[in-house]
């Protein structure tokens, strides 16, 4: 099997790196809306009680932990179909995705009961799955150079803040233009950004290439008990490579610190600090613009640096945030506004890197693999990640609705029990600290760079091109194996890891072969 190469008569352009990176306003503007308002909407003007509202959450997620490994193998085999070969393996699931982008309003309607909001957010996380999914393989298979990728993925995480920062202003607007406590706003804020993530998927499908099917390995498998069995063996098989390993440690870890800080941050400006809901737009807006900034610095520093020190040092600079909100608290000086959009900013320089780290390191993964398994499976590794992500985060969205239920939190008040401000900051210290300190740990693991990718895909073109396995040399090879966790000899197909086709039986009949 050869390596992934782009089509040549494709040229990745500015235009183009636009184009990909307009894919992630649906990945962080919708998930910033909703990370930030949606549980907070449910108590408050749906007046649902708190631990129904998280299960919402919880449920979808973990419904959507299935499919997102289900998806990563239906991307991966989708040529084997007309649609596929007509549309694409990828692009066909962002093309159904432009009308399905209507759901998200239905979200930000009051007056509904459980089952009906637990429903329309299952529906949205189902279709913003068909579309991530597929979206996340696209810069793998539009360029293997480290440096074009790397701009690719860089744009996306540009993009996802511009998705915050949109994300964070609209509802401003519209408390300004509807009022505060209005669930209009959120309503409005839902229709808008729905247009919004249409017109960047029709962008996105039109500057956007993926291989062709006469250019991609298919891999059959005889009935449907046969392709679940794969996709399983697959999804499992993906630990068992060293990078992938210390790679979702920074993932989970890093971004779970992010999402349980995201959930929490609301109730804590606004029942912790007793500052007015306006004023969580208006920072998450800065917050915004200032991890745009971030984000291009980052891209500079890991181009150089590779990823492991500045992931650190991004979470480095989240925990000292953290620790200046509560310093601010516990001196009882939340009235200075300026030492409060202060600390937010200081915050925003190091989520650009947390962001974006992680989502680039990923793209990487299935290079890594094909030394081992010597398969190409970037649908796989988009499904892994996607799906253990979604679980911490659903397992982390729930685990603070308890908390906070635990500790007394009364939805639909404006004014919270001591205890559960408590339980606020208990979150902030125990839960957010603690999970960046355990993604600073797994970066310390990971070692792909600039250099040590270009090892491997020297490598892979080598014995591709019939190169022998014994002639490797001798630092090619203890790269591979610390990249790999397998030994050389171990490696290009000679192991188990993974699904593994069933042997033809063959047996001689008369001198003639009979399968």
């Amino acid at each position: 099997m050869n390596s992934s190469a782009a089509s040549p008569k494709h040229k990745i352009t500015f235009l183009t790196r636009l184009a990909y990176g307009s894919g992630n306003l649906l990945g962080s503007g919708a998930l910033g809306i909703s990370g930030t308002w949606l549980l907070f909407f449910y108590t408050t003007f749906c007046n649902l009680p708190v631990v129904q509202a998280a299960l919402i959450f919880s449920i979808s997620t973990y419904l959507d932990v299935i499919l997102n490994p289900l998806m990563g193998f239906i991307t991966d085999n989708f040529y084997n179909t007309k649609l596929g070969q007509k549309f694409g393996r990828r692009r066909f699931f962002i093309l159904l995705g432009i009308p399905l982008m209507l759901i998200y309003p239905a979200l930000w309607i009051t007056g509904m009961n459980f089952f009906y909001y637990l429903f329309t957010y299952i529906s949205f996380e189902i279709t913003y799955t068909m579309v991530m999914i597929p979206y996340e393989t696209l810069a793998i298979e539009m360029t293997t150079d480290f440096d074009e990728r790397n701009y690719l993925t860089g744009f996306k995480a540009m993009f996802g803040k511009v998705a915050n920062f949109i994300a964070s202003a609209l509802p401003g607007i519209f408390f300004t233009l509807l009022g505060k406590n209005s669930p209009y706003s959120f309503l409005a804020t839902g229709t808008v950004y729905a247009a919004i993530m249409i017109l960047a998927l029709v962008l996105l499908y039109t500057n956007s290439w993926e291989h062709p099917a006469s250019q991609v390995h298919p891999e059959h498998v005889d009935n449907l008990f046969e392709g679940f069995k794969k996709l399983f063996i697959d999804i499992l098989s993906t630990l068992r490579i060293k990078t992938f390993r210390a790679h979702l440690g920074m993932y989970l870890f890093g971004f779970g610190a992010e999402w349980l800080f995201t959930a929490t941050f609301t109730y804590f400006i606004i029942f912790v600090l007793a500052r007015p809901s306006v004023m969580v737009s208006e920072l998450n807006s800065m917050n915004s613009i200032l991890q745009l900034a971030s984000t291009a610095i980052f891209i500079v520093i890991c181009a150089k640096k590779g990823f492991s020190k500045p992931f650190s040092l991004a979470l480095g600079v989240v925990i000292s945030s953290v620790i200046a909100y509560l310093v601010v608290y516990f001196l009882h000086i939340p009235h200075l506004t300026w030492l409060i959009v202060g600390i937010t900013a200081l915050f925003g320089i190091g989520t650009g890197g947390v962001y974006y780290i992680p989502w680039t390191v990923y793209t990487f993964m299935a290079d890594v693999d094909e030394v081992v398994t010597n398969r190409r499976r970037e649908g796989i590794f988009s499904g892994a990640m996607t799906m253990v992500g979604k679980l911490i985060r659903a397992t982390i969205v729930f685990t603070l609705g308890v908390v906070l239920s635990i500790f007394g939190f009364k939805e639909g008040a404006t004014v919270q029990p001591t205890s559960a401000v408590h339980a606020i900051i208990g979150v902030l210290i125990f839960g957010v600290i603690g999970l960046a300190l355990l993604g600073q740990y797994f970066s310390s693991k990971m070692k792909l760079n600039h250099y040590t990718h270009k090892v491997v895909l020297n490598e892979l073109e080598r014995i591709h091109s019939g190169g022998k396995k014994e002639d490797v040399a001798p630092q090619t090879k203890a790269i591979i194996e610390e990249l790999t966790g397998f030994k050389y000899e171990e490696c290009f197909g000679n192991n188990n890891v993974g699904y593994q086709e069933p042997k033809v039986k063959v047996k001689e009949n008369g001198g003639n072969q009979v399968v």
